[in-house]
């Protein structure tokens, strides 16, 4: 049975919740290490980041489709919605959700701008909390260029490699714990994008969001990132 799809409204703020703290830096200890894993020791570690660092910063641009499933203890059903990611180095960023509604975040440099459609027309919409946004976004563009060593100071950083290799990080802030225990990444085969996040939100609640038909370095035209709709 598929996961049913709830309201507009609800699904955009629970998707909003997820989207944020997830390319903020936050990564989680919540995933125990499996058989067939290894856990990196420091210096492993710091040299599987650099490697990291240096194939993500290869790709000036990318572009993918997304699937996000929120799963929380108080539905019985799971929030699922799907769309398209955009970035371009070094900050320009494209994260637009077409289903099962229709809604658009672009950043251009210091600009923002969101969006929701009616009857296919957009509707720009205002953002008081802009400042707070744009740091965020522009952490979410750092780390597609792997700036992972700097979340250092406020995370704990482990590493796992087994099937798929994963980043986990932990805040160290207990009081940041209690509202995101971690997230974690996992990364493809040649390190090169991200395969899915996994978000944890408390003790039963997460969201898992997985990257589809990665294009690594694609053209992608000045009007994909721009703020002011036509």
């Amino acid at each position: 049975m598929k996961p049913k799809m709830f309201g507009q409204q609800k699904l955009f703020l629970l998707g909003a919740l997820a989207f944020l703290p997830l390319f903020a830096g936050l990564i989680p200890a919540y995933a125990s290490q499996s058989l067939s894993e290894k856990k990196l020791v420091p210096a492993q570690r710091e040299d599987f980041l650099r490697r990291l660092e240096v194939n993500l910063k290869a790709s000036r641009t990318l572009q993918a489709e997304f699937v996000q499933e929120k799963h929380l203890s108080i539905f019985q059903d799971v929030l699922v919605s799907s769309g398209s990611f955009a970035f371009a180095a070094p900050s320009r960023l494209r994260w637009e959700i077409t289903e099962p509604f229709h809604s658009l975040l672009v950043m251009n440099g210091r600009e923002l701008a969101k969006y929701d459609f009616f009857k296919g027309k957009p509707r720009r919409l205002k953002l008081p909390a802009a400042d707070i946004l744009y740091e965020v976004l522009n952490q979410i563009a750092g780390l597609h260029q792997g700036k992972f060593g700097e979340q250092a100071e406020n995370y704990e950083l482990e590493i796992y490699v087994g099937e798929a290799a994963r980043l986990v990080l932990t805040p160290k802030s207990k009081k940041l714990r209690q509202f995101i225990p971690g997230i974690e990444m996992k990364f493809s085969d040649a390190l090169n994008s991200v395969k899915s996040v996994m978000i944890r939100e408390g003790d039963s609640d997460f969201t898992v969001i997985v990257f589809e038909n990665v294009r690594l370095n694609p053209e992608l035209p000045d009007s994909l990132f721009a703020a002011e709709l036509k």
